[in-house]
């Protein structure tokens, strides 16, 4: 999963407005400082249990993640 990719499911699961890296970050039970990480890119790829959880709360909510 690529920062754009993450980016984008990640807002579709958790809203686009304000704080939303926030929600994310609690979801996965990290800080707000690696969604920040990750979404910059100063990663190449998103780690990948984060991207399977991502990918299945998707799947479990029905949301498109393409």
């Amino acid at each position: 999963m690529t920062a754009e990719e993450f980016r984008q499911l990640a807002m579709k699961l958790f809203g686009p407005g304000t704080g939303w890296q926030s929600r994310c970050a609690d979801a996965l039970g990290t800080d707000r400082s690696n969604v920040s990480r990750w979404l910059s890119g100063a990663v190449p790829t998103i780690p990948g249990p984060v991207a399977a959880a991502m990918r299945c709360w998707a799947e479990r909510r029905k949301v498109e993640t393409s």
